[in-house]
């Protein structure tokens, strides 16, 4: 059995990496074997005759793509989907479009045939973690510069419970992010403007890739991430925290309810006691959401709707190019929209700075 692994291009965002760290797990069976492409609206020709298309699907990467075309021309169609309400996989995307929902939240459990619950995909890692006896206790977080991460409430978190201590935040600039590079600014002065006396606040913007991120991660004494975000979708931050084996703080957001199904969020579980107690929990999610267990599951499904895989194989033929939604918009509109973007992301945003930097935060913080 052959299938083929369909991401968007290289991309510094969540979703191009979730959707790496999916493929990878998925590599490692032995009970198929799986090829890897990218795609985008340029560059969209996928070859024909595979048992089976797993598609990284997500509105935001892939809104060009014609999701409703697939099933007519491809063999058996799957789609991951990463971003998920509280046990409603289908917000962002058709639940009519795949034959099957691979759904990366361990927690979604709803009675459909098309849907599967996974865990996350975590990869092993071969790097030498760093160790961290940090003199000074080092809080850690990180993400993309987008509403609701909450880096002002780790901020406000270390003051409350440290007379002394050193706040890590790295903020990159995505190229998904409208205006990151101005917002991530904004984020690290309200950051560094909240630190009370003997908290220092360092702010960097580096994109790393995954071992940096990981080795980041565990120089920390704790990583911290407080959300306050109202959307579907499961933090990936934590992904990389976790492979790190380090102690972990979260807060009740709805965004990691995999998480608090292992361990207390913040406030009722403090950085201090986070520290001393959740490695334990730390360590029992990277068990069970190993590559291992990942893999067995999507053979699992594999299994179940063997007869599906057989009734949907189309031979190989020519080649499939992906049709565009709305072709004629695309085709006259996506290149120059491409192009001149991010000039018109950052004439709107820079409109927004126009007023009280009081009201920005409230608004967009």
């Amino acid at each position: 059995m052959k299938g083929l692994f369909i991401n968007n291009k290289k991309a510094k965002d969540s979703i191009y990496e979730s959707g790496l760290m999916t493929y990878n797990c998925l590599a490692l069976s032995v009970k198929y074997s799986l090829d890897y492409q990218e795609i985008d609206i340029d560059d969209r020709t996928v070859p024909t005759g595979y048992d089976f298309y797993f598609f990284n699907y997500h509105p935001l990467t892939l809104q060009w793509l014609d999701a409703s075309a697939l099933k007519k021309n491809l063999s058996l169609c799957i789609s991951m989907v990463l971003e998920v309400a509280p046990n409603d996989p289908f917000v962002y995307c058709s639940p009519r479009d795949f034959d099957l929902y691979c759904v990366l939240d361990p927690t979604v459990s709803i009675s459909n045939k098309k849907v599967y619950a996974f865990p996350r995909p975590l990869e092993k890692t071969i790097i030498d973690l760093p160790t961290a006896n940090n003199p000074i206790p080092v809080i850690g977080t990180f993400g993309f510069a987008t509403k609701g991460k909450g880096f002002q409430h780790v901020v406000d978190a270390v003051n409350a419970e440290f007379d002394e201590a050193i706040v890590k935040i790295n903020i990159p600039h995505g190229d998904f992010v409208p205006g990151s590079k101005e917002y991530a600014d904004f984020l690290a002065k309200v950051c560094r403007e909240r630190a009370k006396e003997g908290i220092r606040v360092e702010v960097t913007h580096d994109f790393m890739d995954k071992e940096d991120l990981i080795k980041w991660c565990a120089a920390n004494t704790l990583n911290c991430f407080l959300y306050d975000r109202n959307m579907p979708g499961l933090a990936a931050t934590t992904d990389q925290a976790i492979v790190a084996q380090r102690p972990l703080a979260v807060s009740s957001n709805d965004t990691f309810r995999h998480i608090t199904a292992y361990l207390k969020p913040y406030p009722e579980c403090g950085l201090k006691t986070s520290i001393d107690g959740s490695l334990p929990a730390v360590l029992q999610m990277l068990n069970d959401w190993s590559p291992e267990n990942f893999t067995k599951k999507f053979e699992q499904m594999l299994e179940e709707n063997s007869q599906l895989l057989r009734q949907r194989y189309k031979p190989a033929k020519a080649p499939f190019v992906i049709p565009l939604k709305n072709k004629s918009i695309f085709d006259t509109v996506g290149k120059r929209y491409k192009k001149y973007k991010r000039k018109f992301q950052n004439l709107k945003l820079s409109s927004l700075f126009k007023h009280d930097d009081s009201k920005y935060g409230k608004e967009i913080i």
